[in-house]
């Protein structure tokens, strides 16, 4: 059997590569008896039906699969519609927002299956049932399907509790790896699934609810190690300049973080294969982050979320103050290790003073870099937060929302959503302009070369030019290591 993934990315962010779909086309491929492909959009914004069409003839897939994330539904809608209108092919589906919500998900017209939870032993399960005709599909846990007329849920899915025996994800499935190298300069990782906290901004608490079984799991920190470093050596001459960690609180476990440290420095050169990763404030002790130093770490990417206490903690549930947050900055720094920092604008309770308190600590702080994301209302927690603190939702905008970079759809009580959005500006002129200078007066004139070469490009691939000139000062320019 062909199973063809499509990577529905029509909104214009290039920021990442699906793990997810790279991971479970590997397992397909090294299966005995199906093959799969990705076809991914990313860079075919403006003809994507030509590029769409194109790919399903070349590949001719048996079945086609599809991720779905709640801000992409939108995209999702289109291109299983265009798929339908001119092939008699089945379409399964997964991801976040298909396990959270499955009866909506599969009631889209065009769907035919879902799958619930992690999908590595179903999809296989799913396929081989498949190709013998699909009389007993009723086997299969976590899968749905439209069965005469109606939809059939069998059992529910389940996380997968062992990762340790998962192949290594297989990039050169992205036909337009390198020109995400260029861009992004990252190759994407993990070794971990799932994430323990449930801060109430995020799709976790339900995710965690939508299968049976541990929802956080991690693999040997050893044989992650050793796979960042594999990968170092099969992609840093295509472009790879940064390890991307994407473990969601990989710096949770110290005695892990030690393991992998260790194994990282023997298998690899740190001084020259830096990485970066998601960490949380309240795990950086001293010791982690001379550990996470001294394996080449130069940038972690924390959630401050608020300047203001009760936004940060009360609202966020964070549960760290701002002195924490500070002391922490200066022993990283001290150790080598700069941040991103992600703050939130225009949530549950926020006002313009509170949004001028996150504004005045990022100025503080001073991280490398310093990203402002839009609250977008993921959570049941959150709706009901908005409303409790006088605020409503702009349904018109909220059904428009495919990031969460841009675009406010939350009215609050003391300033609405194009009050955010400026916010949001004011928020990065006042703490990329300092560094925006650095760059112009370290580089000159070589910096608006580079910015000129990255835009042209950039247009050329079919790039959105409101992504594109955010996206070549962090990752574009490589600040990291410069």
């Amino acid at each position: 059997m062909k199973l063809q993934f499509i990577n529905a990315l029509l909104g214009g962010d290039f920021s990442a590569m699906d793990i997810g779909i790279t991971q479970l086309a590997t397992v397909v491929n090294n299966s005995e008896n199906h093959k799969a492909s990705i076809l991914d959009l990313t860079f075919h914004t403006k003809n994507w039906q030509k590029h769409l069409h194109y790919n399903i003839k070349r590949f001719k897939p048996d079945i086609i699969a599809i991720s779905c994330n709640t801000l992409y539904m939108q995209y999702v809608k289109s291109i299983v519609k265009e798929i339908k209108e001119h092939y008699d092919i089945q379409i399964i589906v997964g991801g976040y927002h298909a396990s959270m919500y499955p009866k909506e998900t599969l009631s889209i017209p065009e769907i035919d299956f879902l799958i619930v939870g992690d999908a590595e032993h179903s999809i296989l399960q799913f396929l081989d049932e498949y190709e013998k005709g699909g009389k007993n599909f009723s086997k299969i846990n976590g899968l749905w399907y439209k069965y005469k007329g109606g939809i059939k849920q069998n059992n529910e899915g389940c996380f997968l509790s062992d990762l340790n025996n998962l192949p290594t994800p297989d990039w050169d499935l992205w036909e337009d790896l390198d020109k995400y190298f260029y861009y992004l300069g990252m190759l994407y990782v993990i070794g971990s699934r799932g994430c323990p906290y449930k801060c109430t901004y995020c799709d976790a608490i339900a995710m965690a609810k939508a299968a049976k079984g541990p929802y956080y799991r991690v693999r040997n920190a050893t044989s992650y190690a050793k796979e960042i470093a594999m990968q170092w050596e099969k992609y840093e001459k295509r472009g790879m300049r940064l390890a991307q960690v994407y473990d969601q609180v990989f710096t949770i476990n110290k005695k892990w973080v030690k393991e992998f440290s260790q194994a990282y420095r023997q298998y690899t050169d740190v001084e020259e294969h830096s990485f970066s990763t998601f960490a949380r404030i309240d795990h950086l002790d001293k010791e982690r982050l001379k550990d996470l130093g001294k394996a080449g770490c130069k940038l972690l990417r924390v959630g401050i979320e608020a300047g203001n206490p009760y936004i940060r903690n009360t609202i966020y549930k964070k549960n760290v103050s701002t002195a924490q947050i500070k002391k922490t900055f200066k022993i990283a720094k001290e150790n080598g290790i700069n941040f991103t920092a992600f703050y939130i604008l225009g949530g549950p309770a926020e006002t313009r003073k509170t949004i001028n308190e996150t504004i005045t600590l990022a100025r503080e702080l001073n991280a490398a870099r310093s990203a402002f994301f839009i609250y977008k209302p993921f959570t049941q927690e959150g709706m009901n937060q908005i409303e409790a603190h006088g605020g409503t939702v702009d349904q018109k905008r909220w059904e428009k929302a495919d990031n969460i970079t841009f675009d406010a759809v939350v009215k609050l009580k003391d300033i609405g959503p194009v009050g955010v959005e400026w916010m949001q500006k004011k928020a990065y002129l006042l703490t990329f302009g300092k560094r925006l200078l650095h760059m112009v007066a370290t580089d000159k004139h070589k910096y608006f070369t580079h910015l000129a070469t990255y835009m042209t490009r950039g247009l050329k691939d079919g790039l959105d030019y409101h992504y594109l000139v955010p996206y070549f000062h962090i990752y574009g320019y490589d600040w990291v290591n410069k």
